[in-house]
């Protein structure tokens, strides 16, 4: 079997942070990419060293603070809202 797969490592950014998943469906989250060899993408989680095998990866993504952003936002007018509606019932 071959080390290698068709992925193109080369977009990625040292010292960014990363959500690696495996095909065993493993998620390694923050991990910070720092270099790669023809078989291993190599960075840390934390203070660990980690080393992965290319061909155990599935899928690389950037971790998206979009959704993370939207949601507190979402919670914080619905509050607003519900704050606001046992006011104006309790004033009528």
């Amino acid at each position: 079997m071959s080390s290698k797969n068709n992925y193109d490592y080369s977009v990625l950014n040292e010292s960014t942070n990363y959500i690696v998943e495996t095909k065993t469906g493993e998620k390694i989250r923050h991990f910070q990419f720092n270099s790669q060899n023809d078989d291993l993408i190599i960075g840390k989680q934390g203070e660990k060293e980690i080393q992965i095998k290319k061909i155990t990866i599935d899928n690389i993504k950037r971790p998206s603070t979009g959704k993370t952003i939207g949601l507190v936002a979402g919670l914080i007018a619905l509050g607003a809202v519900g704050g606001t509606i046992p006011a104006a019932v309790s004033n009528n």
